[in-house]
């Protein structure tokens, strides 16, 4: 396997617990303690792994090892297909996001943030067109309410092991189905950048505040506004369609919860961070947030 993040830990494991012959060549995270973690756990359970030292490294390792199949999960460079020579089974590609519609390299967040009804999970032969190769194999969930990029990541990382599986018993038989995506549904997303975590009171409604609250919690700490200057961010928020007659980003309410007005009704906050401190929207007054102050404004 080949991966930069946490994720490919419940398919290592899987196949570790099989006897499987299978190794871990890792691209350390920004986050060094996601590193540790990750060395720790290969360790743990004595599968051997490789940390990246070069952008040629991995070339190197994959000519001396000698794979069968590789499978790679949140790698964050385009390989070069023929540089990896020849492999009994091929490359494979994990890619958290539905295929062709999410291609790029942050399929969760835009999912979450457009709000759809089902996150896919795909695996596809790798090309040299990022996430363009035939789809072999794919699931999905249902995105539901509590739902949100963290737990996204990690519910995906466990059912990826079902699909690892699925292709390791077809491919000896030949029995493995590839089936060409559709260029002309193509769309490809960037990482979201400062402008898409941002809260804009007056163009999004109510129901799109709440996905982008999914869709931040917990990686950007919450989707972005402000206050009286200050950084607030919004980690959960509930929708409510009652009409009022402030202005959007208007505070309504702080008694119970922290009541702000929308385009088509309200949200309710139910957990923010203020310049870093993490609290629950009923706490609101006493960080000094008031009725009729705006946010974002």
């Amino acid at each position: 396997m080949i991966s930069s993040t946490e994720v490919c830990q419940p398919v290592l494991y899987h196949l570790a617990s099989k006897r499987a012959s299978v190794s871990l060549f890792y691209a350390a995270a920004p986050e060094a303690a996601i590193t540790k973690q990750v060395v720790s756990f290969c360790n743990g359970y004595h599968i051997p792994i490789v940390l990246e030292t070069t952008k040629e490294h991995i070339y190197e390792w994959i000519r001396n090892d000698q794979p069968d199949i590789v499978f790679i999960t949140g790698y964050g460079l385009l390989l070069n297909v023929n540089g990896l020579g020849s492999l009994k089974y091929g490359v494979f590609n994990v890619h958290f996001g539905s295929l062709p519609n999410y291609r790029g390299p942050s399929p969760v967040f835009w999912q979450l943030k457009n709000g759809e009804k089902t996150i896919d999970v795909c695996i596809h032969k790798l090309t040299s067109k990022a996430d363009a190769g035939p789809v072999v194999w794919r699931k999905s969930i249902a995105n539901e309410e509590h739902h949100n990029y963290t737990f996204i990541n990690q519910y995906l990382s466990n059912v990826l092991v079902e699909g690892v599986d699925f292709i390791l018993n077809c491919l000896p038989g030949g029995k493995l189905m590839e089936f060409p995506q559709d260029e002309t549904k193509a769309k490809y997303y960037s990482r979201p950048l400062l402008k898409d975590v941002m809260i804009n009171w007056h163009t999004m409604q109510a129901a799109a505040i709440f996905n982008l609250c999914k869709a931040c919690n917990s990686w950007n700490w919450g989707a972005i506004t402000s206050y009286k200057g200050a950084e607030l961010k919004i980690l959960d928020a509930t929708i409510s369609t009652g009409q009022q007659n402030k202005e959007p980003g208007t505070i309504i309410s702080v008694e119970k919860n922290l009541v702000v007005a929308c385009l088509d009704g309200s949200c309710s906050i139910n957990f923010m961070n203020l310049n870093g401190i993490f609290f629950p929207g009923r706490y609101a007054g006493n960080f000094g947030i008031a009725v009729d102050h705006r946010l974002g404004g």
